[in-house]
């Protein structure tokens, strides 16, 4: 089951109270529709589908169409065997011909069923590059939500920091006042609070450039002005075994390699088809119309059909054949070979984002108590400086111990799901995850 981090998370931010807050999962449905790369990328696929096509294999036949009139003025000189001779000059003849042809392969040697099959692998690769992209997309804008997140959450930190700043500026005002604390004191918690306020309008800036990030990542207006409103969930039940097994049948890019394979084994056997003859069928309709002024005939006019069978067989194709049988293997031993790269990097990229997993899950633990000691001291210090029984310098120690507790804590969390969403892109788990939630 999913745990959930809530440990100063229900805090109501007043800089959030009349911003557009988005989810999650809103941000991933306008990115999946938004984003340049992921549309891009679509686009290529459907170019992929339209490919994919029995047309597209020579299963359907070719037909031409031509068409031609010409137009001569020759001057002709004739003489028969008879001794008349037949002279003029500025003879006049045109011809006009129209044709339709039919070719229709009917055997290749199987050629083109082994495209058909091929364009159908090349889809399916398509399908899975989107995928990669997507997934890929996909993990980024999670990473950049939890940063935006993480940032408001540290925003929220430096805002409490603020505010106890103020609440002993108060104090030592106060007792400035009747005498009890010197004007040092005064002046110093005015310093700190001012440094505080520092603090806190660079954290403003930092959020800002995570708001950014996130406006690019889903295809938005980079100054859209909005919250992010989930808290930050990590799930503690991965186990590295399990994504390893994952990683050959999920992993987008593995999927893509193996479907490069498929493709490179298809064209090794569409070469060899070629040692086969290729017998056609061919269909013809035309008609031709030739006017002379000169010659035995003045006209000449013919329409018909034509139809018959044609066999070709290249016997030789000096070794073409043999050497693109050749390229080929050797392409489908580099791939197999880039595959078994590919694989031993993911496992390895794995076993390492794993174990920074676990360490900060145990981190957090360890964070958690850090934290609520650190706070405990800091309400403690404060009483204490309430009543003159703790000076400036001891506080602002407390108050920083607790800052820092807490932001370390912040970081623990936001490590460990970066962590987490690093595991479930590389395993291939991350796209079919969001589809299941």
């Amino acid at each position: 089951m999913t745990k959930y981090i809530s440990i100063f998370f229900l805090m109501v931010w007043g800089f959030s109270l009349n911003a557009q807050k988005i989810s999650l999962n809103e941000a991933i449905a306008v990115g999946m529709e938004k984003n340049f790369s992921i549309r891009t990328a679509k686009n290529i696929e459907k170019e992929a589908v339209t490919n994919s096509n029995y047309a597209f294999a020579g299963f359907l036949p070719i037909i031409d169409i031509t068409g031609a009139r010409n137009f001569d003025v020759e001057n002709v000189e004739q003489q028969f065997r008879s001794g008349d001779v037949n002279a003029l000059d500025g003879a006049r003849s045109n011809n006009f011909n129209i044709r339709g042809d039919l070719t229709w392969t009917l055997f290749d040697g199987t050629k083109m069923f082994l495209d058909y099959k091929s364009l159908q692998v090349e889809r399916n690769q398509s399908r899975f590059e989107t995928q990669a992209v997507v997934e890929n997309t996909l993990g980024s804008i999670i990473q950049s939500y939890f940063a935006l997140v993480f940032e408001q959450y540290q925003y929220s930190v430096l805002e409490s920091a603020v505010e106890l700043s103020e609440k002993r500026l108060e104090i030592a005002k106060a007792n400035y006042e009747v005498g009890k604390f010197s004007k040092t004191e005064l002046l110093s918690a005015k310093v700190d609070l001012n440094t505080d306020k520092s603090n806190l309008l660079n954290q403003d800036e930092v959020m800002q450039q995570a708001r950014v990030s996130l406006n690019l990542l889903l295809g938005e207006d980079p100054n859209q002005e909005f919250m992010a409103s989930d808290s930050i969930q990590i799930d503690e039940t991965l186990q590295l075994n399990k994504l390893i097994e994952d990683l050959s049948v999920r992993n987008k890019q593995l999927l893509g390699l193996m479907q490069q394979e498929n493709i490179l084994q298809l064209q090794n056997k569409s070469v060899m088809t070629e040692l086969l003859p290729q017998l056609d069928f061919n269909l013809g309709y035309g008609y031709t119309n030739f006017e002379s002024q000169a010659g035995f005939l003045l006209q000449n006019q013919s329409v018909g059909l034509s139809y018959g069978l044609s066999l070709s067989w290249r016997i030789f194709d000096r070794l073409d054949r043999s050497r693109r049988n050749q390229t080929t293997q050797i392409a489908v031993e580099n791939n197999t070979i880039a595959m078994a790269e590919l694989e031993n990097q993911l496992t390895g990229d794995l076993s390492s984002a794993y174990v920074r997993y676990r360490n900060k899950l145990d981190l957090i633990k360890l964070e958690k108590v850090n934290l609520e000691v650190a706070k405990e001291n800091a309400d403690i210090a404060i009483e204490r400086y309430r009543v003159g029984r703790s000076n400036a310098i001891e506080l602002r120690e407390f108050q920083l111990n607790a800052i820092e507790a807490e932001s370390r804590l912040l970081n623990a969390i936001f490590l460990a799901k970066q962590a987490e969403v690093n595991l479930l892109a590389i395993s291939g788990n991350l796209l079919s995850k969001e589809e299941l939630d």
